[in-house]
């Protein structure tokens, strides 16, 4: 099967001790193979059985190529996520207000909507990066707020279709009720996941992000001076309307 024997190529370099360097001209086919090696350990069969399972639900779940806007309707009125900005290592920046999610809402429109967040992200990598950072605000969250079927629901989708994207999570504000849902969320968490969250000291939240992100790039929000901009109207170089107007032009 073709994408077996590409599979094979792959785990043959890795084997071998050579260092992988993705170019840019790596089909994004070649560097989504890479990517599910990396997350099946270099084992051929599983990558392959999770390259056939996400192109299904590329597929099935986006004819179209990306959720629409008018699927997430309720997640771009509730206006809690952001992308602006970059990282000093090139990394896209989303910001997500979590006071701004509620529990028990459509949990099918939420995972939509992330989808179109993070495919967004993914347009916004420039060449030789393929990870992107979340700034997720708690400030303000109650229990209302308080979601864990969703954020596992979101997390297992995640894990599943967009494996070695996630760069770094940067969690701000983490009220007291919050800890208790994050114990029943953390055991079903993947120890390298967990490795790539950081819980921000409240007074340390500028010195902590400002050691990654410039102040140019880092969101108002956070005390930076790059202005916010809703995901729905956030205009990455390489999102598919906006790819094909530029060649167009």
């Amino acid at each position: 099967m073709a994408v077996t024997n590409g599979l094979d190529d792959h785990q043959d370099s890795a084997q071998n001790g050579s260092h992988v360097v993705e170019s840019k001209e790596r089909s994004a086919k070649e560097i989504e193979v890479l990517k599910l090696m990396r997350a099946r350990s270099m084992d051929v069969k599983k990558a392959s059985k999770m390259f056939a399972q996400h192109q299904k639900w590329r597929r099935e779940y986006f004819p179209l190529g990306h959720a629409q806007e008018d699927e997430i309707k309720d997640e771009i009125a509730a206006n809690k996520f952001f992308i602006q900005g970059h990282d000093r290592t090139g990394r896209p920046l989303s910001f997500w207000y979590g006071a701004r999610h509620f529990g028990g809402g459509n949990l099918e429109q939420y995972k939509r909507g992330i989808t179109y967040c993070l495919d967004k992200l993914i347009s916004s990598l420039p060449p030789g990066q393929e990870k992107f950072v979340i700034i997720a605000d708690l400030k303000g969250v109650g229990y209302k707020n308080l979601d864990v079927r969703g954020w596992l629901g979101a997390y297992d989708f995640v894990q599943a279709y967009y494996p070695e994207r996630l760069g770094r999570v940067y969690i701000l504000h983490p009220p007291m009720i919050f800890w208790a849902s994050w114990k029943l969320v953390v055991p079903f968490l993947d120890p390298v996941i967990k490795k790539k969250i950081v819980f921000v000291d409240n007074a340390k939240i500028e010195e902590t992000l400002l050691a990654d992100i410039a102040k140019e790039e880092l969101p108002t929000a956070c005390g930076g001076l790059k202005e916010m901009v809703p995901f729905e109207l956030a205009h990455p170089p390489n999102w598919p309307q906006f790819k094909a107007a530029a060649v167009a032009t």
